[in-house]
C-alpha cells in the first residue's frame, strides 16, 4: 500500500468515527428536544449535524488531492 492510500485509510475510519459519535449524539439530542422540550438541545442538533457533513467534506476534499497527486504523478 502506498503513503496516499495509508493516508486515505486514516481519513475514512477517522471520518467513520466521527460520524458514528454525531450520529448518536444527534439522535440522542433530537429525542431530548422533542420528546422533552429542551429547547438548547435543537442547537446540540445542528452542531452535531454540521460536524459530521464537515467530517464527510474533509474526506472527500482529501481524497480529491490524493487523485490529484495520483494524476500528476502518472504523467
Amino acid at each position: 500500500m502506498n503513503a496516499d492510500a495509508v493516508l486515505q485509510k486514516k481519513r475514512l475510519t477517522t471520518m467513520l468515527a466521527i460520524d458514528a459519535v454525531c450520529f448518536v449524539l444527534a439522535g440522542a439530542a433530537i429525542v431530548g428536544h422533542v420528546a422533552m422540550g429542551v429547547g438548547w438541545l435543537l442547537w446540540a442538533f445542528l452542531v452535531l449535524v454540521a460536524a459530521g457533513l464537515g467530517a464527510q467534506i474533509w474526506f472527500v476534499l482529501g481524497w480529491m488531492r490524493a487523485v490529484k497527486r495520483e494524476e500528476g504523478a502518472s504523467s
